[in-house]
């Protein structure tokens, strides 16, 4: 994700170029970034997962297969 602004703590400006002649000469500049909403999973979604995951391994598999499943679509979700 990238900035969507820049923040110079030794004097309080901010702007949206890192490069700004508003910032103290040799001072720290922070990126700053939105916040945005987490997406969780839906209950389909989750069963969905669940098959996949069991038919692919043949109704024997790890639990940690789930959870990367899981994680792979959480992952995909949020980007």
């Amino acid at each position: 994700m990238k900035p969507i602004a820049w923040y110079d703590p030794t004097n309080g400006m901010v702007s949206t170029d890192k490069d700004s002649p508003l910032f103290t000469p040799l001072g720290q500049v922070l990126p700053l970034y939105t916040q945005r909403t987490w997406v969780g999973l839906t209950d389909e979604e989750l069963d969905a997962l669940h098959r996949a995951v069991k038919v692919r391994l043949m109704g024997t598999y790890d639990t940690k297969d789930i959870y990367r499943a899981i994680e792979a679509k959480l992952k995909e979700k949020n980007e």
